[in-house]
C-alpha cells in the first residue's frame, strides 16, 4: 500500500508507468523531497518579511512539494518526526486560499435596509430671521392650514426648520394614499434644537382638526415630567385654533384631577374628553388600570420622543401594559412580529394599527431595541451637517470601499452647526474655582453647568454661592434631590433673568427647552457621547448661536477625545484661566471649602439623627406590643362594633312595634360564647 501511495502521487514514478528508464532509488526521492521542503520555508520566510504576494508558479511549486511531504511521512517514520518539529506551526495554509488575504479583513456592519439607506437632510448653520426669503415663509408653504399658520405666528415662529420641511409634508401626504395603503412608520433623528417638535405636532394637529366625536387618536410619550409639559404647551397652542382638546399626564398633578380631564360618565357610558394625549410611562400605566373608560381603540398616531431613552426596560415595561390594554379593547396590536407584506395583509391592518412616529437626537442603530413596536416599513431620516460627496463607482480607480458607508448617517449624533466647542484644562482640586474664573472672565449672564450626580450639583451650587457673594451673579441647584414643584420655579426664575446660573445634574439633559442659554459648562465629562450630545444640545437651539464648554484634568483628556471619536468629533478650541485665580480668591475659596465640610458634616449628622429616631419608635411599638396585656382596638374593628350597635339598635326598635307573646319566646337561653363574652368587654372598654 506504501508503495502504491508514492507511486499513485509522485510524477517520477509516472514516467516509470509511462516507459521510462529504471526505478529511482527511495533513497534518492527521499533526498529530493527534503530539498524541495528546505526551499519552501526559504521562500515562506521571504513572504512573511516582504509581504507580497507569492506568484502563481512559486505556489504551485509550494504545492508541489506539500504533496511530495505526504509521501515521505508514509515511507520515513523517523523523518516525518525531525519535520514537524523544524517546521513553525504557521506555516499551514488553508487550502483553497490565495496568500494576498493573509491579512485580516475589516468586518462592515451590516444594517436593514431602511437603517442603512436613509433619507438625508441637510441641517447647516441657519440664516438670520430677517435674512429669510418670503418663498420659506410659513405663508408661503401650501400644506400648512390657515389656522396652523396663524398659530405660529402667535408663537413668534416665522418659518420652519429643515427637518420640519422634509417631515411634516412627507407625513401628510402619506396619509393622504387611498385605502388600504398605508402610511410608513417613520424614524426622524436630529439634532437637539433642531425643531422634532413641531415636526410631529403640526401634521397630527392637521390631520385630526376634521374629526367629529372626541376620541383619544394620538398619544405621545415622552421620558420626564418636564419635556412633557414643554410638548404639551406646544401642541396646546396648535390646537387653540381648531376644537381639538389636549390633556398632559405626569405625576406633577393628582391622579383624580387627570381622570376629570381625560374621561366623563353620563348616563352610565363613558366618553373621552381628550383628542391628544401627552404622557409619561409611568403615568400612562397608572391610567390604564386605574381609569374607568380611558379608551385607546381609536388611536391613530403613536408618537415616542427621546426614543432611545425611553425604549429601555426601566420605564416599567409601558409598552407591555399599552399593548395589553389595546388587546383588551380592540382587535388591534401595538407590539408583537411583523407581517408579511401583501395586499390581504394591508386590507387586514388598514385602521388598526397606527401610524408610529419616532424622534430622538441620538437614535439608536441596534434594530433589536426597535423590534418590539412592530414597525411598518419604516423610514429613516437623518440630519447631516453638510451633504456628504458621493464617488461615482464607475469612474476609473474609484475604490468600493471609498464610497459612502451604509451605517454611516444613523447613530452617528450630530451637534447644531451654531455651537461652538471649547475645552479649558484645569486641576482636580481647583475645578470650583475655575467655573467661577470662567463666568467673571467672560462676563456669563445666562450659563448651565452640568455634573454627574445630584450630590455633585449640590456641593457645587454651596462653594460658587459663596465665591458669588460679592457679585450680582446669582447661581442655583437643580437636580433629582428637587421636588418637580422646586424644579419647575427655578426653571421660571432662570426664564425670567432672575437666577444666571443653574447647576444640574443630567436630569435637565435631555429636551429641556431653556431659551437663549449662553454657555453650557460640563463641570464632569459625561460617561457617554449621548449624555454629551444633550447637555451641550441646551445651546445653540432654534438657530441661535452657543458655547459648550468642558473642563478637563490630564488624566480626562484621554477619555474625552475616546468620547467624541464615537461622533467623528475632535477637541474644540482650548480656553484658559488666570493663572494665579487661587491665590487672587484663596480667601474665598478656602472659607467655601470650610462652609462645605460643615454641612455635609451637619446634613451627615441630620441624617443619622433621622435613622436614630425611626429605629427607636420602631422598638417602643415593638415593646408596647410585647407587654401590653390589652390589645388597643383597631379601626376596623371599631368599625365592626358600631356596626354590631346599629343592627341591636334596630332589632330592638322593631321588636318594640311588633312585641312577641309568650307563646313566641324561646324555652330557653343559650349560655353566652367566648367570643360574645370578650366582645362584651369590649364595649364597656370602649366606652
Amino acid at each position: 500500500m506504501e508503495l502504491f501511495t508514492v507511486n499513485r502521487y509522485t510524477e517520477d514514478v509516472k514516467e516509470q508507468k509511462d516507459g521510462a528508464q529504471g526505478t529511482n532509488n527511495e533513497d534518492e526521492i527521499l533526498q529530493k523531497l527534503l530539498k524541495k521542503a528546505a526551499k519552501r520555508k526559504r521562500k515562506h520566510k521571504a513572504i512573511e518579511a516582504v509581504e507580497t504576494p507569492i506568484p502563481e508558479k512559486e505556489t504551485s511549486e509550494v504545492k508541489e512539494a506539500e504533496s511530495k511531504d505526504e509521501q515521505v511521512e508514509e515511507l520515513e517514520k523517523p523523518v516525518e518526526v525531525v519535520q514537524e518539529q523544524d517546521v513553525p506551526s504557521n506555516e499551514f495554509q488553508v487550502l483553497g486560499d490565495d496568500d494576498s488575504a493573509a491579512k485580516k479583513k475589516k468586518v462592515n456592519m451590516q444594517l436593514p435596509n431602511w437603517l442603512a439607506h436613509p433619507t438625508i437632510i441637510e441641517g447647516g448653520s441657519l440664516q438670520p430671521e430677517e435674512e429669510v426669503p418670503t418663498s420659506e415663509a410659513i405663508d408661503q408653504l401650501d400644506y400648512l392650514e390657515k389656522y396652523t399658520c396663524q398659530a405660529l405666528k402667535q408663537m413668534k415662529i416665522k418659518r420652519l426648520f429643515p427637518v420640519q420641511k422634509q417631515v411634516i409634508p412627507w407625513i401628510l401626504e402619506a396619509h393622504a394614499k387611498p385605502p388600504p395603503f398605508r402610511p410608513r412608520d417613520i424614524c426622524v433623528s436630529a439634532p437637539t434644537g433642531s425643531g422634532k417638535t413641531l415636526a410631529f405636532a403640526i401634521p397630527i394637529v392637521q390631520l385630526l382638526s376634521q374629526r367629529v366625536d372626541c376620541k383619544v387618536r394620538a398619544l405621545v410619550v415622552l421620558p420626564v415630567a418636564e419635556l412633557a409639559l414643554q410638548v404639551y404647551r406646544v401642541i396646546s397652542a396648535l390646537c387653540s385654533k381648531t376644537d381639538l382638546e389636549a390633556c398632559l399626564l405626569s405625576k406633577q398633578h393628582k391622579l383624580e384631577d387627570e381622570q376629570e380631564k381625560l374621561v366623563e360618565q353620563y348616563k352610565g357610558k363613558y366618553y373621552s374628553k381628550a383628542d391628544i394625549v401627552v404622557t409619561t410611562p409611568g403615568r400612562l400605566v397608572d391610567h390604564l388600570h386605574a381609569t374607568k373608560g380611558f379608551c385607546l381603540k381609536s388611536l391613530k398616531f403613536l408618537i415616542i420622543d427621546e426614543a432611545d431613552r425611553i425604549m429601555d426596560a426601566v420605564f416599567q415595561n409601558w409598552l407591555y401594559h399599552l399593548d395589553s390594554h389595546v388587546k383588551e379593547t380592540t382587535d388591534q396590536l401595538l407590539a408583537g412580529t411583523q407581517a408579511p407584506l401583501c395586499y390581504a395583509e394591508l386590507q387586514a391592518s388598514f385602521g388598526k394599527q397606527p401610524h408610529k412616529l419616532l424622534f430622538s437626537a441620538t437614535l439608536s442603530q441596534d434594530p433589536e431595541k426597535l423590534q418590539d413596536l412592530r414597525l411598518f416599513q419604516p423610514r429613516l431620516f437623518a440630519t447631516v451637517l453638510t451633504m456628504p460627496v458621493l464617488k461615482d463607482a464607475t469612474e476609473e480607480g474609484s475604490d468600493t470601499e471609498a464610497l459612502t458607508d451604509p451605517g454611516q448617517f444613523v447613530g452617528r449624533y450630530t451637534t447644531p452647526a451654531e455651537l461652538t466647542e471649547q475645552y479649558c484644562v484645569t486641576e482636580l482640586r481647583l475645578k470650583p474655582l475655575t467655573v467661577f474664573a470662567l463666568v467673571e472672565k467672560y462676563k456669563w449672564k445666562r450659563f448651565l453647568c452640568f455634573t454627574n450626580s445630584s450630590d455633585q450639583a449640590s456641593r457645587l451650587t454651596f462653594v460658587l454661592k459663596v465665591l458669588f457673594q460679592k457679585y450680582s451673579t446669582n447661581v442655583s441647584e437643580l437636580s433629582g434631590n428637587l421636588s418637580a414643584k422646586v424644579r419647575k420655579e427655578r426653571l421660571r426664575d432662570f426664564a425670567a433673568g432672575k437666577i444666571n446660573g443653574l447647576i444640574c445634574s443630567d436630569a435637565l439633559a435631555r429636551g429641556i427647552d431653556v431659551a437663549d442659554v449662553d454657555v453650557v459648562l460640563s463641570y464632569e465629562i459625561p460617561r457617554h457621547i449621548t449624555t454629551y450630545i444633550h447637555r451641550v444640545g441646551r445651546t445653540a437651539r432654534a438657530g441661535r448661536k452657543g458655547t459648550a464648554v468642558t473642563l478637563l484634568t490630564e488624566y480626562d483628556m484621554t477619555l474625552f477625545k475616546k468620547i467624541l471619536s464615537d461622533a467623528n468629533k475632535v477637541l474644540g478650541e482650548e480656553i484658559h484661566v488666570s493663572p494665579d485665580i487661587e491665590i487672587q480668591h484663596a480667601v474665598e475659596y478656602k472659607e467655601a471649602l470650610a462652609g462645605l465640610r460643615t454641612e455635609k458634616e451637619k446634613k451627615k449628622n441630620q441624617k443619622m439623627a433621622e435613622k436614630n429616631r425611626v429605629a427607636t419608635k420602631a422598638l417602643i411599638h415593638k415593646k408596647q406590643e410585647e407587654t401590653a396585656t390589652v390589645r388597643p382596638l383597631t379601626l376596623m374593628e371599631k368599625l365592626q362594633i358600631k356596626a354590631n350597635e346599629i343592627v341591636q339598635s334596630s332589632k330592638k326598635s322593631s321588636e318594640t312595634k311588633n312585641p312577641k307573646t309568650k307563646a313566641d319566646k324561646p324555652k330557653y337561653q343559650p349560655k353566652e360564647t367566648k367570643r360574645q363574652i370578650i366582645a362584651k368587654q369590649r364595649k364597656a372598654i370602649e366606652k
